[in-house]
């Protein structure tokens, strides 16, 4: 993975994905609620395959990762990484904001789970300069299963997704969704969800 910049201050994250994002946290799954409007998905694998098997499935999702990527942020670098856990788990040293020099940078309980079932989450950030193929160690990571983060980029006012199977993007840039989906609809689904 690229060395990173140095550690964020705690505002200057939070600053920044509010203005885009407002009270919405830095999960892929939420934003895609919260902004259904400005969100589209894009399959890792043809036929919706959702794991690769052998090195060539995984050059196919790191091009579809890095193609995706440079789609939102070649114009915009650097970009944040954000990443979030449950706050009642410690880190450990191979856990991802410890391996990326990550700060913590907001604090999120989810109020639309009932009371007994809320729990707090601790999100945690840093800034790179997002290049093709920088963060293919990251992709891969996340394609199994082993991570998850979001790119974001506040001048793009987009955020970029990936997941084990796909990728998510949420752009407030007028047009950015539509144009996505039409270059690249045969790696969408065919539901009229999207999912």
């Amino acid at each position: 993975m690229p060395a990173n910049e140095a550690r964020v201050e705690q505002n200057e994250f939070s600053k920044a994905w509010r203005r885009s994002f407002g009270r919405s946290p830095p999960l892929g799954h939420v934003l895609r609620h919260d902004y259904f409007q400005n969100w589209t998905r894009f399959h890792a694998l043809p036929d919706s395959k959702r794991y690769a098997e052998c090195d060539e499935e995984f050059g196919i999702i790191l091009e579809r990762a890095n193609t995706l990527a440079a789609e939102c942020f070649e114009q915009q670098p650097p970009v944040w990484i954000a990443t979030g856990c449950l706050s009642e788990f410690a880190l450990e040293d191979n856990d991802l904001p410890t391996r990326m020099n990550m700060s913590k940078v907001m604090v999120w309980i989810d109020k639309d789970e009932a009371p007994a079932d809320q729990q707090e989450w601790s999100f945690f950030a840093s800034r790179a300069e997002w290049t093709r193929s920088s963060l293919d160690g990251l992709f891969r990571e996340i394609a199994e299963d082993r991570e998850r983060a979001v790119l974001f980029s506040e001048g793009a006012q987009t955020v970029f997704a990936p997941y084990d199977g796909g990728f998510d993007i949420i752009s407030l840039q007028p047009g950015k969704v539509t144009q996505l989906e039409n270059t690249y609809s045969t790696w969408m689904s065919s539901r009229s969800d999207k999912l």
